[in-house]
Parts: structure tokens; sequence; C-alpha cells
């Protein structure tokens, strides 16, 4: 979503798959139903997902990534920031990036 230039939209999405993570006890099944939450007050997961999943585990690390805008350009990590305010302050120190380590610029 934010490569396509919904930034908005994708940092309202990342926030939602933390929030559901911290009622899964940072163990995100891999099917979870998402009604609003007025009616359930949270997400609901499928009887028979299996929790933890690989994908699903790696989904905050994507999380990170999206709200953070990181990408590799030219051998340099470049970081295009628009997390929601939600998530306070974001730093990232000493991400492996082509044999180095690098912190990533948020600002």
């Amino acid at each position: 979503m934010r490569r396509y230039g919904f930034a908005s939209e994708a940092g309202v999405l990342a926030l939602a798959l933390i929030e559901a993570a911290e009622v899964f006890e940072h163990r995100l099944p891999e099917v979870f139903a998402g009604f609003p939450r007025e009616r359930t007050q949270m997400p609901v997961e499928y009887p028979t997902a299996s929790r933890p999943q690989a994908w699903s585990a790696a989904a905050p690390l994507l999380v990170l990534r999206t709200v953070l805008g990181l990408d590799v350009d030219d051998g340099r990590l470049r970081s295009t920031a628009e997390p929601p305010s939600a998530f306070g302050e974001l730093r990232l120190r000493g991400v492996p990036v082509r044999g180095g380590r690098e912190d990533v610029p948020t600002g």
C-alpha cells in the first residue's frame, strides 16, 4: 500500500495488526477475523488456526518496514518514515545492510 501512495492507509493497517498481536500474546495466528470493535472488542481467532505461524511471526517486521518506509537504494538504507502518531517514537539501530550495519534515518 505504501509503495502505491497509500502510506496513511498502510499505517492504519499496521497499527491494527500490532494491536491484534497484543490480544494474541504477540503470537499472531495464521487467521483471525476482524469484526467491528464495538461488537467484539478484540479480534477473533479461527478455531483451527496455527499459532504462531511463520508468516504471521514475520508480520511485525514487515509492519516496521512499512511504517518506517524502509528500502535499500543503491546499497544504502533509505527511510521515508510516516508512522502513525500512535506508534510514538521509533528507532532502529545497527540494521544489517550489505555486510555492514546502519541506523535507520527517521527524520
